[in-house]
């Protein structure tokens, strides 16, 4: 059954922020809870990922979220930030905050054509390079990133509740 997936820029309201929100903690408990729930975890979902955090990022100037439906129902995002510095000294662009797609849509090129819109929205500010962060342990998504053509360039750590979590930093030169 062919599937008609559609890409579009995020509005700044609930009927986009509540999906995004419930997308994002299901994405992040699915590859980060691997061993259950435990209440740092539950903290950070329902923090980090409320649709009140998602309605700020919705109306700042510095960020978009393009996200992909299904039927009508979201199925993954990707958050770019135009105003974050890498944790990598000397390098300057847009970052890929989140790129999440739901487990059920994974292999089917929606990750890739949200990074290729991504890199599209980059140049269209005149940046030439895309960076990101991604968990050390999430080896899946580190080779779906090297096979984008990100490079591994350094750690930094990503903090939940007060325990540091190494993530790697990776970075992609974009060509015009």
């Amino acid at each position: 059954m062919p599937e008609d997936f559609v890409y579009r820029h995020a509005a700044p309201t609930p009927a986009d922020a509540l999906p995004l929100s419930a997308l994002a903690t299901q994405v992040f408990l699915d590859t980060y809870a691997t061993q259950g729930i435990n209440d740092a975890l539950a903290r950070e979902v329902t923090t980090v990922y409320s649709p009140e955090v998602f309605e700020r990022r919705l109306r700042d100037a510095d960020v978009e979220l393009l996200l992909v439906t299904s039927d009508g129902y979201t199925v993954g995002f990707v958050d770019i930030a135009f105003a974050t510095r890498c944790p990598v000294p000397g390098v300057c662009g847009a970052e890929v905050f989140r790129l999440y797609v739901q487990r059920p849509f994974l292999r089917r090129g929606l990750g890739r054509a949200l990074i290729a819109k991504a890199e599209a929205s980059a140049r269209a500010r005149g940046l030439d390079t895309l960076w990101l962060t991604a968990w050390a342990g999430n080896q899946a998504a580190l080779a779906f990133y090297a096979s984008l053509g990100f490079e591994d360039i350094g750690t930094t750590e990503y903090v939940i509740d007060g325990v540091g979590h190494e993530n790697r930093v990776l970075c992609k030169t974009l060509t015009r």
